[in-house]
């Protein structure tokens, strides 16, 4: 091993400005600590990501194992034996769960997508028979034909077991799979540390006999400033040291603070603009099903020959997507808001006839102030989907806007089958974290992340609900909150 002075000489030059030397130390000091220390945080991310994404996906086809082995068949046993009746059965509910769970596991390309892909296609068999044994029942047929059919879903339900449990097993491999390769690339990350700490200790033993004499004092001061700077006060500046050597390193210092300044900034805007772009991708994915149903709709009138009604709806189906685009542009006017609202309930009014009513109620005063874009049509269409839907018999849906002080203020609220205080939990919980839930609704996570971020405030959505009366759905903004930009 060489001595300490001739490693410091061969790292460092011998000559030169004293400010450039301590860059240097300080640079390859640095390089050598967190480089590794990156990697291995790097690589232990990835893989932990995904051994419990395996790990994860292995516990959901477990549970479904033992809906489609155990529970689902001993559901319809009791209704072929005649303690239950089959429209009071939990056999639909049980098939949804385990469609909707299989099809989101497809959606992840999982180790076993091909094992679930065939047990999807399985499960679909399965529900066939389920409806036969249905019909047949509701025709009056006999115990032995029921139980023929019972039988086949029995055997259905076997299969499909066995698949979830090949399924299983491959995702427990990949789990190991991705396991070993972690082992292997953290054994040599932390090879390579400790050569870099070893390495990187005899140069600081070096470096300290060589520098410490020249710059205590100036150095120490500077230490304290660089304190300051780890603590994130990154608009101090260190004054100009008596040392001519370290009047470089002090300016460099100073500048250094003003860069993290700025990145820092730069990067909470790069955060931002990141975020709004994963908002369009998500509030794109709310619209497209809409489109599909209103044009099946159109479809289904022109076949009967109402054509005042398809000229209708396919009106209010060119302005709900015209103001829908708007040129890119994230803000509208409230009357615009309002077209597009109008656009779309004359839609879903001709879809749902009389079982759908609603009000619209603006100030007059606010019509002419911008509002974020298709910040009320997805409330409205939740309230549809998830209330006056669900309801027997009409709904109705109010809709109301008012000006509180410098408040812009937005209600939808509708009298339909209201949430359980379970489901507004969940709900509540959902808006409050990161990621968007099918089940409860991708239009209510756009709107509330969306609130947020453009209008720069902690506040969002505010849910009421009360199962079996309603449900309302309210924020607030400050008026011109956009400034007139467009994002």
């Amino acid at each position: 091993m060489a001595k300490p002075a001739s490693l410091f000489s061969a790292v460092l030059p011998v000559r030169g400005p004293l400010s450039h030397r301590l860059t240097i130390s300080f640079r390859t000091i640095m390089i050598m600590m967190l480089v590794p220390a990156l990697l291995s945080m790097t690589m232990l991310t990835s893989f932990s990501r995904l051994y419990y994404a395996f790990l994860t996906r292995a516990e959901k086809i477990d549970s479904l194992t033992a809906v489609v082995v155990d529970t689902l068949p001993a559901e319809l046993f009791a209704i072929v034996a005649g303690r239950a009746r089959f429209a009071a059965g939990r056999q639909d509910e049980l098939m949804t769960q385990v469609g909707s769970t299989l099809d989101s596991l497809i959606a992840e390309k999982p180790a076993a997508e091909l094992e679930l892909t065939v047990a999807r296609r399985t499960a679909e068999t399965m529900g066939k028979y389920i409806e036969q044994l249905g019909k047949q029942m509701a025709e009056g047929s006999t115990v032995d034909e029921d139980a023929l059919v019972l039988e086949e879903i029995r055997n259905v339900s076997a299969l499909l077991g066995d698949m979830f449990r090949d399924a299983v097993s491959a995702e427990i491999r990949a789990a190991n799979q991705t396991s070993r390769q972690l082992r292997t690339a953290l054994s040599l990350a932390v090879t390579l540390e400790l050569a870099l700490v070893i390495f990187a200790l005899v140069f600081i033993r070096s470096a300290r006999g060589a520098l410490s004499r020249a710059v205590a004092d100036p150095l120490l001061e500077l230490q304290t400033f660089a304190g300051k700077i780890a603590d994130g006060q990154l608009d101090v500046r260190t004054p100009e040291p008596d040392v001519d050597e370290l009047r470089a390193l002090s300016d460099s210092l100073n500048m250094m603070a003003g860069r993290l300044d700025g990145l820092i900034k730069e990067n909470k805007r790069e955060q931002e603009n990141l975020k709004k772009s994963e908002l369009r991708v998500l509030q794109a994915q709310v619209t497209p099903h809409f489109l599909y149903n209103t044009l099946d709709a159109i479809v289904w009138l022109a076949e009967a020959k109402k054509n005042s009604e398809v000229i209708s709806i396919t009106r209010a189906l060119s302005d709900f997507y015209r103001i829908s685009l708007s040129d890119g542009h994230d803000w509208i006017t409230v009357s615009q808001e309002e077209e597009h609202l109008r656009g779309y309930l004359t839609i879903q009014k001709i879809r749902y006839r009389d079982i759908l009513e609603y009000d619209i109620r603006i100030d007059p005063s606010l019509k002419t102030e911008m509002i974020l874009k298709l910040s009320v049509q997805p409330l409205v269409e939740n309230a549809i989907y998830h209330g006056i839907k669900n309801r027997r018999g009409g709904g109705r849906i109010d809709v109301d806007v008012w000006r509180d002080n410098a408040l812009l203020c937005v209600k939808v609220s509708d009298n339909g089958v209201g949430m359980t205080p379970e489901r507004l939990e969940s709900l509540k919980a959902m808006l409050s974290g990161r990621e968007p839930s099918a089940e409860l609704g991708y239009g209510l996570f756009s709107v509330h992340q969306r609130i947020k971020l453009y209008y720069d405030q902690p506040q969002g959505l505010d849910v009421v609900s009360t199962f079996g009366e309603g449900t309302a759905i309210s924020f607030c903004v400050p008026l011109s909150a956009h400034g007139g930009k467009n994002v």
